[in-house]
C-alpha cells in the first residue's frame, strides 16, 4: 500500500523516517572528546537566550551525519537537525512533540542547559544502566544500577554490576569504534543516498537495531540512563508517524493536550500451542515429527507476525509502531482518527475470516484497542495498561461473535482421506496444504544454508519469483515468502520484512533455532535425543534413555509492565512508553538469542564431545519450550533460572518452570501439556520454582537438591547403596502423606538399612538415614521421593523396572 496521506509534501513514510534519525547525533558526537562543530552546524541548535551559548550539540551532529554519510544537503536535513529550534514547519514540530513524548524525562531535559550539565563528558563516559533493574514495585531502587558495556545488538554480554568507568578520551574511542563499524555498513549501501521510502527505511531500521541498543538515550540521569537510544529513536518515529497521519487525515486536528491522539491496540493470537502439538504421531509422521513441531512453532509464529502487519499496513505505518512483541501477539500504535476504529473493526473481521477459511477454530486471534492522550503514553500509565488488558479480556469471551453464520457452524467434510501430519479431512493425496508449508519451513530453516535471511510480507499480491523449495505462504490477506537478498525487495513500494539474524534488512528478529544434529546434518529424532544422540548405549552414563520437555517463563510479566517500574524523583527515576519498550526487547534479547549459548554450554558441561543436545521448539518473547536428554534437562533448566537471574540482576525478574519425563516414544502433545500443567504447579504461591513429577522445588533450592540427587548417583554407580534397596525405600513411602503412615515406616527403613550395613558403605548408609529422619514435613517427604526417583532413573540400564 502506497502513502495515501501526506504531510506538507512529505509522506508518512519520510516522516517516520526523520523521526527515526533525529537524534543520530547523539551516537556521533560522543565520538569525540570535545566538541567539533562547525559554525554552520551550530546553526541548526538552539541557543540559550541567558548564557548566550549553544545547546543540544547533537541536533549539529546529525547535521553532520545527514550530509556526510547520507549526502542530503536539502530541507529534509535541515528539518530533521533543527527539530529542537522554534519552527514553524510542521514536520519540525511533529519531531520535536514526538522526541518530547518519547521520554518522559525530556520535559526536564528541556528545561536544564543540557550540555552544561555535561560539560565534563558525562555524557560520553556514561554508559546504559540496565532498566531491568528498575523493577521495583515500589520498592526504593538502589542508588547503583548494572550497566551494558557498548557492544553491537549481537555481541551484548550480560550487564555488569560493577562495571569500571573508563576516562573522557578511551570512552570516546569506544564510541568511535562501534561508530565506524555503523557507517562502514552505511557507506556499503547505496540505498541511503537515494529517496526515502520503505526500502531505506528497513535498511536503516535494521542498522539502528544492531549498533545502538547499549547506547543510552539521554544521560540527564547520570549513570542510572536506562532507555536505549534505538529505542527512544523507535518510539519517536511510531509517535511521528501517528501525529503526522492524524494531522494529514483529520482536518480538524486538535490542539488540546487532553484530546485523544492515539490508539493502543493490542493482539492476542489463541490456539498457538493447540496447533503446534496438533500431530498424528503414527508411523507415517514419526520420521518427520522432530522437524514439522519446529516448522509449526516458526509457522504459527510467521502468521502472528502477518497479523501484526497487517494493522500496520491499513495506517500505512511502519514496523516501529509494534511497540511489543508478545510471542503470541503484538501491542501496536496507532492513530486517534474519527474511522480508526472503524478501519480496526473491518481489518479484524476480514482477517479473521481468512484465517477461519484456512485453520477453522485452530488459530484465531481477538483485540483490544484504548484511546490515549498525551499524558497517558508519555507516563504509560496503570490504569490504561488494565483497561487495554480487560478490553482483551472481555473479547476473548466472544471471539467469533461477529464470524457466525449458517457456514460457521457446518463445513461439508473435503473427502475421505485425511492427512498423516495433522489428521484433517483432505480431498485426496495425503497431507494437507498446510502441512505441506509447514514442511517446506522445516526443511528452508533447520538448513545450513538457511541461517541469515529475509520473511517478505506483501498485502498487495505482489508475489516474488520462488524456488519450490523456499517458503511461501498464501494466508488470502497476505503472501509470505522467503528471500535470500535484500535487493530482490527494491522495487517493491510498500511491504514489511523481517530480517532473520544477519539478514541485515527489516524488523531483525534473532531466532533461536537450534536442534541436535548428526555429522551429516541429519535432525535428530526424539529416540536419539533420549540417548544423547549416540548410537552406544549409554544408560550406565545417564540412566534409563528418557525424553524430558521444559517450560519456562517469566513470572508475573503482566504485573510487571503493569506495576513493575515505579516514579522516583529523587533518583530521576521515571517511568515512561519508552522505557517498557527497552524492557521489552531485552527480556526477549535473552529467549531469542542468550538461550543458545546456554543450550550449548550446558551440553558439553555434561558430555564434552557433543556441540547441542537440545531441541528448541520454541524460545522467544517471555517463554520456551525445549527437549533433551532428562539429565541435560534437570541441569539445563538450572543454569537457564541461574543465567536469566545474572541477566537481570533483579530478584524481582524470576523465572519459572515444569518438566515432564517421559518415554521419547510417547506422543510429544501430551507431554507438553503435562509440562504446561507443571508450570502452573510452579507459579502457585510464591513462584520462581521448578516442577517435576509433580513435585515443586523452589529454584533456589534446586542447585542444592541436584547436589543431592548426584550424591546418590554417584553412591548407587560406585556400588555404595543398592539401587532395588533405595527403589524399595521409594516404593514404600511415595504414596504416603508426612504423617502416621510415614513414621510408622521409618522403623523398618532404619532396619533395612541397619542390615546392609558394612564397613565400606557405613558413612553412606549414615547420609541416608540422616536424610530420612530428618523429614519433619510433606513438602520434605515428597522432595525426598522425588529424590529417590530421579537417582534410580538416572543409574538403572535402559528398560528397567519403575
Amino acid at each position: 500500500m502506497e502513502d495515501k496521506f501526506t504531510l506538507e509534501k512529505y509522506s508518512i513514510v519520510e516522516i517516520a523516517y526523520a523521526a527515526l534519525l533525529h537524534d543520530i547525533g547523539k551516537f556521533y558526537q560522543r565520538t569525540f572528546p570535545k566538541s567539533n562543530l562547525t559554525e554552520a552546524e551550530k546553526d541548526t541548535t538552539p541557543i540559550n537566550p541567558i548564557g548566550q551559548y549553544h545547546t543540544h550539540l547533537h541536533s549539529g551532529y546529525t547535521s553532520r551525519f545527514f550530509k556526510e554519510y547520507l549526502h542530503r544537503f536539502d530541507e529534509f536535513e535541515r528539518v530533521t537537525s533543527e527539530h529542537h529550534k522554534d519552527t514553524d514547519g510542521k514536520l519540525s514540530m511533529i519531531i520535536k512533540k514526538a522526541d518530547h513524548l518519547a521520554s518522559a524525562i525530556d520535559r526536564n531535559d528541556e528545561s536544564c542547559d543540557y550540555e552544561e550539565k555535561n560539560k565534563r563528558g558525562a555524557f560520553i563516559t556514561t554508559r546504559l544502566s540496565s532498566i531491568m533493574s528498575e523493577v521495583t514495585f515500589g520498592e526504593k531502587v538502589t542508588e547503583e544500577s548494572p550497566v551494558f558495556p557498548l557492544s553491537s545488538y549481537k555481541q551484548m554480554v550480560r550487564p555488569e554490576s560493577h562495571y569500571h568507568f573508563k576516562n573522557i578520551q578511551d570512552s570516546a574511542d569506544e564510541y568511535a569504534e562501534l561508530f565506524e563499524e555503523f557507517t562502514t555498513q552505511v557507506k556499503n549501501r547505496p540505498l541511503f543516498t537515494k529517496n526515502i521510502d520503505m526500502n531505506s527505511y528497513h535498511a536503516m531500521y535494521n542498522l539502528l537495531n544492531e549498533y545502538l541498543v547499549t547506547i543510552p538515550a539521554s544521560t540527564y540521569e547520570g549513570r542510572r540512563s536506562s532507555v536505549s537510544l534505538y529505542d527512544h529513536l523507535k518510539l519517536t518515529s511510531a509517535i511521528a508517524s501517528c501525529l503526522g497521519y492524524k494531522e494529514c487525515y483529520d482536518a480538524a486536528f486538535s490542539k488540546d493536550e487532553n484530546s485523544k491522539v492515539f490508539y493502543m491496540l493490542e493482539l492476542d493470537v489463541s490456539g498457538i500451542q493447540s496447533f503446534i502439538y496438533k500431530i498424528v504421531e503414527g508411523s507415517s509422521s514419526k520420521p518427520k515429527l522432530t522437524k514439522a513441531l519446529r516448522g509449526r512453532s516458526y509457522f504459527v509464529g510467521l502468521v502472528t507476525n502477518a497479523i501484526s502487519y497487517a494493522f500496520l499496513n491499513e495506517f500505512s505505518l511502519t514496523e516501529s509502531n509494534i511497540l511489543f512483541n508478545t510471542g503470541g501477539g503484538a501491542v501496536i500504535l496507532l492513530p486517534h482518527t474519527k474511522d480508526t476504529q472503524k478501519k480496526v473493526e473491518e481489518t479484524a473481521l476480514r482477517l479473521q475470516h481468512d484465517l477461519y477459511d484456512i485453520f477453522h477454530n485452530d488459530i484465531t486471534f481477538v483485540y483490544g484497542l484504548v484511546p490515549m492522550n498525551c499524558d497517558e503514553l508519555e507516563t504509560f500509565k496503570s490504569e490504561k495498561s488494565i483497561e487495554l488488558k480487560s478490553v482483551l479480556g472481555r473479547n476473548k469471551m466472544r471471539k467469533y461473535a461477529k464470524m457466525t453464520s449458517a457456514e460457521f457452524f457446518y463445513k461439508q467434510a473435503k473427502g475421505n482421506n485425511t492427512c498423516v501430519m495433522c489428521g484433517d479431512e483432505i480431498e485426496q493425496g495425503t497431507m494437507c496444504t498446510i502441512c505441506k508449508s509447514i514442511e517446506t519451513v522445516s526443511q528452508y530453516i533447520t538448513s545450513e544454508k538457511h541461517h541469515n535471511y529475509g520473511i517478505y510480507y506483501n498485502y498487495d499480491d505482489e508475489v516474488l519469483p520462488h524456488d519450490k523449495d523456499d517458503i511461501f505462504i498464501d494466508l488470502n490477506f497476505v503472501k509470505i515468502q522467503s528471500v535470500e537478498n535484500p535487493e530482490s525487495l527494491y522495487t517493491r513500494k510498500h511491504y514489511y520484512v523481517d530480517g532473520i539474524n544477519d539478514f541485515g534488512f527489516g524488523n531483525m528478529k534473532l531466532s533461536a533455532n537450534l536442534v541436535p544434529k548428526t555429522n551429516n546434518n541429519r535432525t535428530l529424532n526424539f529416540e536419539e535425543i533420549a540417548k544423547w544422540g549416540s548410537k552406544d548405549d549409554l544408560a550406565d552414563q545417564f540412566g534409563d534413555p528418557k525424553l524430558a520437555i521444559l517450560k519456562m517463563d517469566v513470572d508475573n510479566l503482566g504485573g510487571i509492565f503493569a506495576f513493575g517500574l515505579a516514579k522516583q524523583e529523587d533518583l530521576h527515576v521515571q517511568r515512561s512508553i519508552s522505557k517498557y519498550v527497552t524492557l521489552s526487547r531485552f527480556i526477549e534479547y535473552f529467549f531469542t538469542y542468550r538461550i543458545i549459548d546456554i543450550c550449548k554450554k550446558t551440553t558439553q558441561q555434561i558430555i564434552k564431545d557433543r556441540d547441542n543436545i537440545f531441541y528448541i521448539n520454541y524460545a522467544g518473547g517471555d517463554d520456551l519450550v525445549i527437549m533433551g536428554p532428562a539429565y541435560g534437562i534437570l541441569y539445563l533448566a538450572e543454569n537457564i533460572d541461574k543465567e536469566f537471574s545474572a541477566y537481570t540482576c533483579n530478584k524481582n525478574i524470576t523465572i519459572s518452570g515444569g518438566i515432564n519425563i517421559q518415554k521419547p516414544t510417547r506422543p510429544i502433545r501430551f507431554g507438553v501439556q503435562e509440562a504446561e500443567n507443571n508450570l502452573e504447579i510452579s507459579k502457585s504461591g510464591e513462584k520462581h520454582a521448578i516442577t517435576l513429577l509433580n513435585t515443586r522445588i523452589p529454584l533456589n533450592d534446586y542447585a542444592e537438591f541436584l547436589n543431592e540427587v548426584e550424591y546418590y548417583r554417584d553412591v548407587i554407580n560406585n556400588d555404595m547403596i543398592s539401587r532395588s534397596m533405595l527403589y524399595n525405600i521409594m516404593s514404600n513411602i511415595r504414596d504416603c502423606e508426612y504423617g502416621q503412615d510415614f513414621l510408622r515406616l521409618l522403623p523398618r527403613i532404619q532396619y533395612v538399612l541397619y542390615r546392609s550395613e558394612t564397613d565400606e558403605n557405613r558413612s553412606s548408609l549414615d547420609k541416608v538415614k540422616i536424610d530420612i529422619v530428618s523429614i519433619d514435613s510433606n513438602e520434605k517427604l515428597q522432595k525426598y521421593i522425588l529424590l529417590l526417583k530421579l537417582a534410580i532413573m538416572l543409574t538403572r540400564e535402559a528398560g528397567g523396572n519403575e
